[in-house]
């Protein structure tokens, strides 16, 4: 059994703005593609949570991959996993 997962204001929002952005430039069959990588990702990161390499700005913070074109920022604790950011990678990352 895995870890629970935990949704940041953070992740709610940047998912929306992401969701929304492909929707609005490739329509809905992307959008619904898209989600469904995320769900598989963070099943994986549930499990194994450790799967995914650290970021380089912190040890607690990993980076999940979702597609060639976005990547999923998660920190993961002995009780659960928070999800924090999932971010369009061709964009530069805000918190910079």
């Amino acid at each position: 059994m895995g870890l629970s997962v935990q949704y940041a204001e953070t992740f709610e929002s940047t998912f929306k703005a992401l969701t929304d952005f492909l929707r609005e430039n490739w329509g809905d069959k992307v959008v619904t593609d898209f989600v469904e990588e995320t769900e598989k990702v963070i099943d994986l990161i549930t499990n194994f949570p450790r799967m995914y390499k650290a970021s380089s700005f912190d040890q607690n913070v990993r980076v999940a991959p979702i597609n060639k074109l976005s990547s999923l920022f998660y920190e993961v604790t002995d009780k659960h996993i928070t999800l924090l950011h999932i971010i369009d990678t061709r964009q530069e990352p805000f918190w910079l």
